[in-house]
């Protein structure tokens, strides 16, 4: 008698403890690709619900995860280290942005009559929903990051398989939440599959599009495995779209005219610390008119020293260890000293400290860098920020630009001529006034250069980037 092969498992390990986490069954590719038949089987049914009727049955999905925010929050934090109060908070913020995104569905989603200027004609274009949505999604802001496809490519019709390998629990949410609608099941699908299946699924499965959040590293990946899925000319689809959003070095300048208090508040306290400083779109290169320099240096100072480091379930820790666990904070901290070997002036932070069983680099300040340095150069993927003061205007705007990245910019001055000179030279794919990293529904959030393909998610144009485009033409009698 011969016994089943027990499944491969995933294992998430505790980086600074070595200790399990969670282990849950790896799934086969046969599995995963059956489970994307269930959802093109699912997405036909589904495209044809009315819009106002998908609508109505997504608003009444989420109120599983109202019901349940305590508990998904307590395995997010265990999963990727993000303080309790951080991760209950990400989820209540993503169900405000779904329901935003369910209030403008419809008006995005209309079927829109184009002039025929004289033709004996109507011309009228319409938005269908592709079918099935490949996301995969990563570990720093786990829900968040899912929900900018998956609440557009639900809504518009389509069905959603989710690859969610570090943070599986959100993965598991999004399934309860949504798989079922309607008496429609297989609507939105949790794969639990490595890379290798991954891309397999990429390669040879039914599906209409894919969404990759992640490193640059792994967007460059994922666009050649779309390439080679070209050659295979036996699927429906074999041209994938794929929406890439990358990562980012996001800078901001502090004008003269600027309140150096009120603008450190919010890069320091939401532009650079939130959740650790592992954010794409935090602020990671800040520009400082000389003339706010010493003000806002002395607030910042003051205002990441009132971080308190400690484990993501003590209340009163506002800052969670860094998921990479001892081998990312080795590299942070080797570009701080690098910066400082070639003349970098530590204002604050700059060490490591051990609390609660984890490890932690003190949020750090660092002053007197130039754009040459690598601290200014890669993305600095934690509590750390560089400063360079400017003289002008126009010394900040020759840098504000990175060489490769184009995700956000951000400038603090209430000077609207300086603002249009920002907005005009920014080469990014938002570009906040008197505020910085945050996200909102109702505009399109895209990347450029290498911090993506301009794929825009959110929005309205969020639909038409996980639509089709069907034009109608009617001969008049």
């Amino acid at each position: 008698m011969t016994t089943a092969a027990a499944a491969p498992m995933n294992q998430l390990i505790d980086p600074y403890t070595k200790t399990p986490i969670r282990a849950y069954p790896l799934e086969s590719f046969s599995a995963a690709d059956t489970k994307i038949g269930n959802a093109r089987a699912a997405q036909q049914r589904w495209q044809r619900l009315p819009i106002a009727r998908r609508r109505e049955l997504f608003l009444d999905a989420l109120q599983y995860i109202d019901d349940n925010l305590d508990a998904h929050a307590s395995r997010i934090s265990e999963e990727m280290f993000k303080p309790l109060g951080q991760a209950r908070g990400e989820l209540e913020a993503g169900v405000a942005k779904l329901r935003c995104i369910a209030d403008f569905a419809e008006a995005a989603l209309q079927d829109t009559s184009v002039a025929a200027n004289g033709k004996p004609f109507t011309f009228t274009m319409r938005r269908v929903a592709k079918g099935v949505i490949y996301t995969i999604a990563p570990w720093n802001y786990p829900f968040f990051t899912a929900l900018n496809s998956i609440g557009p490519a639900l809504l518009a019709g389509n069905a959603v398989v989710l690859k969610h390998a570090s943070t599986p629990s959100v993965g598991e949410l999004f399934e309860r939440a949504f798989n079922t609608m309607g008496d429609i099941s297989g609507l939105c699908q949790n794969l639990s599959i490595d890379i290798a299946t991954s891309n397999r699924v990429i390669l040879e499965s039914a599906i209409d599009h894919v969404v990759f959040t992640g490193s640059v590293t792994g967007g460059a990946a994922m666009a050649q495995l779309v390439g080679q899925r070209a050659s295979n000319l036996t699927l429906r689809e074999p041209f994938l779209q794929t929406s890439l959003e990358l990562g980012g070095s996001d800078a901001a300048y502090v004008a003269a005219d600027a309140d150096p208090v009120k603008a450190a508040q919010m890069l320091i306290s939401v532009g650079r610390l939130h959740n650790s400083g592992q954010s794409c779109c935090s602020t990671k290169r800040l520009f400082l008119h000389q003339k706010v320099a010493p003000a806002f240096l002395a607030q910042a100072k003051v205002l990441m020293e009132k971080e308190v480091p400690g484990s993501p379930h003590d209340p009163a820790a506002s800052m969670g260890p860094l998921f990479g666990g001892p081998q990312a904070m080795a590299g942070l901290m080797a570009m701080v000293n690098e910066a400082v070997a070639a003349g970098a002036r530590v204002v604050t932070g700059g060490e490591v400290v051990d609390k609660d069983g984890y490890s932690f680099i003190v949020p750090t300040l660092i002053a007197d860098v130039n754009p040459q340095m690598r601290i200014m150069r890669e993305e600095v993927f934690g509590p750390i920020l560089p400063v360079m003061v400017v003289a002008d205007d126009d010394e900040a705007l020759a840098h504000i630009n990175h060489p490769l990245f184009g995700l956000t910019t951000a400038v603090f001055t209430d000077d609207a001529e300086l603002q249009n000179r920002v907005i005009d030279a920014a080469q990014s794919g938002t570009v906040f006034i008197n505020w910085c990293n945050d996200v909102h529904a109702e505009v399109a959030w895209s990347g450029w250069g290498h911090s993506g393909n301009s794929m825009p998610a959110l929005s309205a144009l969020g639909f038409e980037a996980l639509t089709r485009t069907q034009s109608i033409v009617t001969a008049l009698a």
